[in-house]
């Protein structure tokens, strides 16, 4: 039996003792899960400010679609749901925004000092990520900062190992044409 099937295995007992009620295997499937939720979010162009409430809307679509899953890995499953929450959340703040620009003239874009210290230049990266077509998003996000293999990523997102290679090179270019827009080196 392979590494893959094993957990898979594992997945499917752990969800049989969440479905029958058993609190211990909640946590236990919240907790061996949180972090890497919690890192898609980011890595999906969630702004700090949502992320908890993204990472904690994750496991409540999954706790109240438990009798949905049925197959393949849980990491999978969580990561389909925080990748539909965090778009969702992209396509209403781009709507709010284009509503709001409508009566209001835009603000000001503040100046950005040479030297980027850590925080500064993970925020200019969710900045561009937040900017960027989904699809090439989720892709870009999934290889560049996570460090998938391709295989990995067409296993995640549903698709064929070549679609993951074009978004990715075109997830490339419009990474770097927004930064460049948005004066990034």
């Amino acid at each position: 039996m392979n590494g893959g099937s094993a957990e898979i295995d594992s997945d499917v007992a752990l969800l049989a003792r969440c479905r029958a009620g058993d609190a211990t295997s909640w946590k236990q499937l919240y907790d061996s899960n949180f972090t890497f939720v919690e890192r898609i979010c980011r890595r999906l162009g969630t702004p700090d400010a949502e992320l908890d409430d993204v990472v904690q809307d994750t496991f409540l679509i999954a706790f109240k679609k438990l009798d949905d899953f049925d197959q393949g890995r849980v990491s999978t499953w969580l990561y389909r749901i925080a990748a539909n929450l965090v778009s969702s959340r992209h396509r209403r703040r781009r709507i709010r925004g284009a509503l709001l620009g409508l009566f209001t003239e835009p603000p000001p874009v503040p100046a950005v000092d040479r030297a980027y210290d850590a925080r500064e230049a993970q925020a200019q990266v969710a900045a561009v990520l937040e900017r960027m077509a989904p699809k090439k998003r989720e892709v870009f996000a999934l290889f560049e900062l996570d460090g998938m293999s391709g295989d990995e990523i067409a296993e995640r997102i549903g698709c064929k190992v070549e679609t993951v290679w074009s978004r990715l090179h075109y997830a490339r270019q419009e990474f770097e044409r927004i930064a460049r827009k948005r004066g990034l080196p």
